[in-house]
This record gives structure tokens, C-alpha cells and sequence, in this order.
């Protein structure tokens, strides 16, 4: 297994020098500002991780790798970049990589492996929300090698600061014809904001709702035409596997600073951690963290190798991560005590609001788990091994 015991260590510790000098840089100023920092990906990028993550060699790059960043930007507790990176380093570039096909596809593909050209992705909308059969984003043929998109995105992640997005709408010729779902990739000069969002966390990944109405060269479609969830699995597939890779290290992170708060802190004449409520209590989660960790990676590795990590799979492992990181969170929090809830002492309330995200981002918990249920099988065994009378 790539990266496991010494090399992996090693290969965290470089990780970390360079990310946590990123995060240190921007990171503040992201989250007081409301904007994610474009120079944070330019960082990581000139610094070679990007190519490092998406080698020439194979379709799926270097997915180990990717979790590794997704890991290493959360375990320094800024849980809003660590999505904002994944957006550009996993959801775009996975897409663009495997459905790209034209000079244009191939320069923003540069572009984000560059750090010089960022991507969003619009799928949800007002009304449908996690439903991508309900999309009414309208993409049209005018019949003389162009298409015109229109309709809104209700949370466009990185819509403020973005290059470009990939946008999910119905590709119809007329009202005859059934509609196609189909990707289109729109430049931010054609998307305009309909309102930023406030927003209860990561303040530092902006989200926004916009509104799209371009005339665009058909070399904007990403795939084919009517190949929209296929771009659409692929790209959420890798972003959820980052989401389950984020939620370890942040709940490492959490994990680490409620220990080093149990082992120092004094109540009824000793160490939190001695009393074994507590004691156990971290010791339960930190459990959970460890197979939660063996599973991401050992997903990855099969990505890797191409032998069997479904879109199902995927989706089962984000929202055990998404509700396993609240529970964290909440509990680290609540080893504080009062100073848990106290935002300038501690970064323990951020980090709980900020891990609600993921139930919610690169879809919802029921969405996760409709999936899986898809792929519920009965055993063959069932009439031979059950007699009920």
C-alpha cells in the first residue's frame, strides 16, 4: 500500500510544512473576509502537488495522494479550505480529466493543475435541491455551432471567486424531445450573482446563488450530450471520497487538542483524563477515526487499481465520515466545558459548525443512503437457511 507506515509519515510531515504555512497565510483573512483565497491554490499548486496528484500516466491520477492533501489541510482545523481545495483538486480536475476532450477542456485542465484557473461546480437548484432529475437549467441548441445555457444555482461553492464552472443542466433541442442531462463548462463572465450566502460555517468557502444566461461555443459541453450523470457520479465520487478524508483529519485534530485540554486541565483534584468517563469517551471516537481512516484509504487504493470502488461504496463511507465528524466535533467541544463555546479561546466551536457541512455538501445523508440501499442485495441462501412458521 502506497504511503503506509514510514513512507506515509514521511510523506505527511512534507505535507504539513507546506500546508500549514498555507493555512496560516490565508486562513484567517479567508474566514473574516468570507472569500476562499485564491492564493492558497496557487501555493499548493506552484509547489507541484497538483501534478503530483494528477500524473500523465493514469485516468485516476494519484488518489492516495489526493487524500492525503484532503487529510492534511483539515488536521489544521480549517475545514473550509480543505472543501474549497477538493472542489479544484478532485471534483473539477476528475472531471475535466476523464471527460475532457477538446483544446478548451484541456486549457482550464492546465489551468487548475496550474493554479491559475479555478473551478465551482452547480448542480443544485432552488427548487430541486439534491435532485438531479429535477434540474431545469436549460441548455439549447441554436443551430449554428453554439448553445445557450440558462437557469440559477442555488449553492455555488467558490461562485465568487471562480473562473469557471461546471454546470449541470438539460440539454433540449424542442419541447418534442425529452431533455438530456448534460454538463456545461460557463465562465464566470457569463454567471452572476443572485445573492451571497450567509452562511452558520466555514465562512471562508463562499457560497453563492447565480443565475446564468451565456451563449456559449458547443466545445463549452463537457462529455457528451446527454452525459451528464456520468460527469456528475464521477466528480462527486472523488469529492465525497475527499469529504471522508477531511473528516479524519479534522477529527484528528479535534482529537488531539481535547486530550492535550484533558491531560492538562485539573477538575476535582485531577487530570480530565483521569476520570475514566472522559478517558473512554475519547478513546471510543478515536476508534471510530482509526477505521474510518483504514477505510477512505483502502478505497483509494482500490480506485487506484481500478478493481471495485463504486459510486455506493463512496456514498456509504461520506456519510458514516459526515455524522461520525459531527459527533466528534460536538464531543471534543464538550471537553472544554464552557471554554468549548467560547469562540476567542478556543477553536473548537468553529470546528463543530464547520463539520456539519459535510452532511449536507456533495449530497445530503438520505441522498448517501438512498444509494446504498440501491445496492442492497438478498442472499440466494435466504429459503434454504430461514424457515419461519
Amino acid at each position: 500500500m502506497r504511503y503506509a507506515g514510514q513512507e506515509g509519515e514521511q510523506e505527511r510531515a512534507r505535507l504539513d510544512t507546506l500546508i500549514a504555512a498555507a493555512c496560516d497565510r490565508y486562513g484567517a483573512n479567508a474566514e473574516r473576509d468570507g472569500l476562499f483565497p485564491r492564493e492558497f491554490v496557487e501555493d499548493l499548486a506552484t509547489a507541484g502537488l497538483f501534478r503530483r496528484r494528477w500524473p500523465d500516466e493514469t485516468p485516476t491520477g494519484d488518489p492516495i495522494l489526493g487524500l492525503l492533501i484532503a487529510e492534511r489541510v483539515a488536521n489544521q482545523g480549517m475545514l473550509g479550505l480543505s472543501v474549497g481545495l477538493s472542489l479544484q483538486l478532485e471534483t473539477c480536475a476528475s472531471a475535466l480529466r476523464r471527460f475532457g476532450g477538446n483544446d478548451y477542456h484541456r486549457k482550464l485542465w492546465n489551468g487548475v493543475l496550474d493554479g491559475t484557473t479555478i473551478g465551482a461546480f452547480g448542480a443544485s437548484e432552488p427548487v430541486g435541491g439534491s435532485d438531479l432529475l429535477g434540474i431545469s437549467t436549460r441548455i439549447t441548441p441554436l443551430g449554428d455551432g453554439r448553445v445557450r445555457v440558462c437557469g440559477e444555482k442555488k449553492y455555488l461553492s467558490l461562485g465568487e471567486v471562480c473562473d469557471f464552472a461546471i454546470v449541470l443542466g438539460k440539454y433540449a433541442v424542442d419541447d418534442e424531445q425529452p431533455p438530456l442531462l448534460t454538463t456545461v463548462l460557463v465562465p464566470a463572465s457569463e454567471i452572476r450573482t443572485v445573492k451571497k450566502h450567509s452562511k452558520v460555517g466555514t465562512s471562508c468557502l463562499d457560497t453563492s446563488w447565480v443565475r446564468i444566461d451565456a451563449v456559449l461555443d458547443s466545445e463549452a459541453i463537457l462529455g457528451r450530450i446527454g452525459g451528464g450523470l456520468a460527469v456528475a457520479s464521477w466528480a462527486l465520487m472523488h469529492e465525497r471520497l475527499s469529504v471522508v478524508a477531511q473528516a479524519v483529519g479534522g477529527c484528528r485534530y479535534a482529537l488531539g487538542l481535547a486530550t492535550a485540554h484533558a491531560q492538562s486541565r485539573q477538575q476535582f483534584g485531577t487530570a480530565l483524563i483521569n476520570h475514566q468517563a472522559l478517558r473512554l469517551r475519547l478513546a471510543e471516537l478515536a476508534a471510530k477515526v482509526t477505521v474510518l481512516e483504514f477505510a477512505v484509504y483502502g478505497a483509494g487504493e482500490r480506485l487506484a487499481a481500478g478493481s471495485g470502488c463504486s459510486a455506493r461504496d463512496v456514498a456509504g463511507l461520506k456519510v458514516t465520515a459526515a455524522r461520525l465528524c459531527e459527533r466528534v466535533m460536538s464531543e471534543c467541544m464538550h471537553i472544554f466545558g464552557g471554554s468549548g463555546y467560547l469562540e476567542d479561546e478556543t477553536p473548537m466551536s468553529r470546528l463543530w459548525r464547520d463539520a456539519r457541512l459535510a452532511r449536507l455538501g456533495g449530497g445530503s445523508d438520505e441522498m448517501m443512503l438512498e444509494m446504498v440501499a440501491g445496492d442492497l442485495r438478498a442472499d440466494s441462501r435466504y429459503d434454504t437457511r430461514v424457515s419461519l412458521s
